[in-house]
């Protein structure tokens, strides 16, 4: 799929917010921190870009990168937690958006919750990912001073998992492009000037804190700190060592959908929807999970296991473990045969790329 079309808003000072949006019914703004904010550059990285093409299945999903970030306007003078807001409030005007979900990965949770706060009748709900204090995740943050090339790959490494090379290049790219020293520089004010604990217990609105459990550099006793603070909330933990591991959650990702969806009065649209997908996943031949059929009608379409990695954005070692699978459970001794066992069963012609809204109430 191509990448949304990139349009801008403009704010009550004259500056230009870049913003994207996929999917329709119910709004939900997906809110990446500060120092990673780049809409060209996140829909690259596999697991940013496969969270917002599941999410758009059911909503309206909304991306931004605030000023002085990414391909927003980078002349900034001051940075504010209050400047946020403005950036937000500016794409949902021009959307004619009032009442959106809000899905916030990390530090962003700081955003969240004084947007949550500033405005409580627009917000439906909230969705934080790995976003309690960690003094660590700021030292990590404080290298782009020194060698902003390190930083990257450190960052990478440490949020797209050592075993997923694709996602921590694609995440490195995104760090090294997201801002300029004198933004980052602001951010961190923003970040030591404000307690994300004491701003967390103004947030009204129902929210769910998912959190990695093995996680070094936010650790849980962080998350559930936060979880605390916040007045209706429910805390998730997820298997896995970093908060991209709660995108490799099926099941965890499913919940996020159910919890935004509850936020609206839609969740039952989307439990059915989703059973509904279950069942079709239920239904492929020889025991194929729903990716392993991706790969497969890829396969039969001609497609080289690096055009697959890229078209899917998943490393060209998962390609190949789901290739293994393939041939395993549909008996193929080589590519031609799996080909056309994808032909035999009608696999080969199916498209299954374009997100589809299966939520369609209007939006209050």
């Amino acid at each position: 799929m191509a990448p949304p079309t990139i349009r801008y808003a403009t704010t009550g000072d004259s500056l230009r917010v870049a913003f994207h949006t996929l999917g329709e019914g119910p709004a939900v703004v997906m809110l990446f921190p500060y120092h990673v904010n780049h809409l060209a550059l996140n829909w690259r990285v596999p697991l940013h870009r496969g969270a917002i093409e599941y999410l758009a299945r059911y909503f309206t999903v909304v991306n931004l990168d605030f000023r002085g970030a990414g391909l927003s306007e980078r002349r900034i003078a001051k940075l504010s937690l209050e400047s946020f807001s403005e950036d937000i409030d500016s794409v949902l005007a021009q959307l004619q958006l009032h009442r959106v979900g809000l899905c916030a990965m990390g530090p962003a949770g700081l955003i969240a919750c004084d947007f949550a706060a500033r405005v409580p009748a627009r917000v439906s709900s909230v969705v934080f990912i790995q976003s309690g204090e960690s003094e660590a995740n700021r030292r990590v943050l404080n290298l782009r001073h020194m060698n902003p090339n390190v930083e990257a790959q450190l960052r990478g490494a440490l949020f797209g998992g050592l075993h997923d090379r694709h996602t921590a290049a694609a995440l490195a790219a995104v760090a090294r492009e997201a801002l300029q020293s004198d933004a980052l520089k602001q951010w961190e004010d923003i970040l030591d000037g404000n307690d994300l604990l004491s701003m967390a217990a103004r947030v009204t609105a129902p929210t769910l804190y998912l959190h990695a459990a093995n996680d070094d550099l936010v650790p849980l006793t962080a998350g559930r700190a936060l979880v605390r603070r916040l007045a209706n909330s429910k805390l998730m933990v997820v298997p896995g060592n970093s908060g991209m591991d709660v995108w490799r959650d099926r099941g965890a990702v499913q919940s996020i959908a159910r919890f935004l969806a509850q936020g609206f009065g839609v969740e039952s649209e989307v439990q059915r929807a989703q059973r509904k997908a279950r069942k079709t996943r239920g239904d492929l031949p020889a025991g194929l999970s729903e990716r392993e059929a991706e790969v497969l009608r890829l396969l039969a379409a001609g497609r080289t296991n690096p055009q697959m990695a890229n078209e899917l954005f998943i490393s060209l070692n998962t390609v190949s473990h789901h290739l293994r699978n393939i041939f395993a459970k549909t008996g193929a001794g080589n590519r031609t045969e799996a080909a056309s066992f994808a032909h035999h069963h009608g696999l080969a012609s199916e498209d299954t790329h374009t997100p589809r809204s299966l939520v369609t109430k209007p939006q209050v």
